[in-house]
């Protein structure tokens, strides 16, 4: 899953809204919770899913790259002129004093993009750590509610690419198999009924705008 960074995003109101749904759990337990049985019931839920699909997610993700558009539209064209002025240092027979302005231009340009980074991270740095943990709090709430509400005990996130044919590519897979060489556990199969990832989608979405539909039957019955 790709690293995501957020912008500032208010957690009481999802708070007051997490409260005001609690019937949407009652009613949804009623007919999805099976008879009771022994053992300990346990669910998955995509976590990258989830960020790519959560309203307050994308509209965090929207903001930063309205914020952040023009410094990478500066920072084009300045890599751009820097590869024109290194395409001209490669041509034989170059003027010296051109090769020296063209050298000292780059370095000048290169300068520009470290100053443009610094300022970038004292812009966002903290902002983006703690909206991050905020959103972190918020999914983890919907997580809670969706599977109590379904009665498992336990539910184990992973990270999975959305686009399906990226699956079976390498660096998923190699992605994959370095977690459990580092002692990770990955979900290798997933029945449908276990995979509360889309419930928690709707739920969440529920309570930002509750003209959106609530918690869904358990994704996949196969």
């Amino acid at each position: 899953m790709k690293k995501m960074i957020f912008l500032v995003a208010g957690f009481a109101a999802l708070i007051a809204g997490a409260y005001g749904s609690s019937y949407l759990f009652a009613q949804q337990a009623g007919s999805a919770k099976p008879a009771a049985q022994q053992g300990t019931k346990i669910a998955v839920v995509n976590i990258g899913q989830v960020f790519n699909q959560y309203t307050r997610a994308v509209a965090m993700k929207t903001e930063l790259e309205q914020t952040l558009k023009p410094y990478k539209d500066k920072g084009k064209t300045l890599t751009d002129q820097i590869k024109a002025w290194e395409d001209e240092l490669r041509k034989p027979q170059l003027d010296p004093a051109k090769a020296g302005q063209y050298q000292d231009s780059i370095k000048a340009h290169k300068r520009t993009l470290e100053d443009m980074s610094a300022e970038i991270t004292r812009l966002l740095g903290k902002k983006q750590e703690d909206n991050l943990v905020t959103l972190w709090k918020e999914v983890n709430m919907g997580i809670k509610a969706v599977g109590e509400a379904y009665g498992f005990q336990i539910v184990v996130g992973y990270g999975d690419p959305m686009e399906k044919n990226l699956l079976d590519q390498f660096p998923n897979v190699n992605r994959k198999m370095q977690a459990m060489d580092l002692g990770s556990t990955v979900p290798l199969y997933v029945h449908g009924s276990v995979d509360l990832s889309q419930a928690v989608v709707d739920t969440l979405n529920h309570w930002v705008d509750p003209k959106k539909k609530a918690v869904t039957p358990v994704s996949g019955t196969k």
